[in-house]
């Protein structure tokens, strides 16, 4: 298999996590609010939260990131490589922010 085709093949495995860590982060956030474990903090999310928009704006973002990958994969290794990083970036700030919301929902269910 040539490294062009490795590469290709790790972006989107990248991609996939990033995607799953994605829904856990809003599955997370919707079991965690209508539990009334915790409120939402961020005052310009809170009116529409309960609506569409939050799950049609991570759709948007992440087709738009597929798109991102598809075009970048015929702009050489170069380029490839640096979309690799930004999204091991992105999946380790996910990461860190699940890891916050277990910490959340276990404190809150402890508690009671």
């Amino acid at each position: 298999m040539s490294p062009e085709a490795i590469l290709n093949r790790q972006l989107w495995r990248w991609y996939v996590v990033l995607f799953i860590a994605n829904e856990l982060d809003l599955l997370y956030t919707y079991f965690g609010l209508g539990q009334g474990f915790f409120h939402e903090a961020n005052p310009l999310l809170r009116p529409y939260l309960y609506t569409w928009w939050p799950i049609a704006l991570k759709a948007i973002a992440l087709a738009g990131l597929a798109l991102g990958i598809a075009a970048g994969m015929r702009a050489g290794l170069r380029r490839q490589r640096r979309v690799l990083r930004v999204l091991r970036g992105a999946v380790a700030i996910y990461g860190i922010v699940l890891i916050l919301h277990l910490v959340t929902l276990f404190r809150a269910m402890v508690r009671g």
